[in-house]
């Protein structure tokens, strides 16, 4: 993770995901497009958003990455509990 942003005290710098939206729309450039909206601070008064065009390969393959990382901590707090 050594190329993450980090804050001063050597942190991974996060913002949360408030929402998102996807749209597909096929063009030349991409097939999928995702808009995350996120919290600029932490009492998230300020929300900016971020807008990408996937190819519909790049789109199958984050869905499957988060998807894999949710099953793992759903595992991890099942074990908690």
């Amino acid at each position: 993770m050594n190329r993450w942003n980090k804050d001063g005290q050597g942190n991974i710098r996060v913002s949360p995901i408030i929402g998102w939206k996807t749209a597909t729309l096929i063009n030349q450039n991409s097939d999928v497009f995702l808009r995350l909206e996120f919290g600029v601070d932490h009492d998230l008064e300020q929300v900016s958003a971020l807008q990408f065009g996937l190819t519909a390969l790049q789109a199958k393959a984050l869905g499957e990455q988060l998807a894999s990382h949710g099953d793992k901590l759903a595992g991890i707090v099942k074990v908690i509990k």
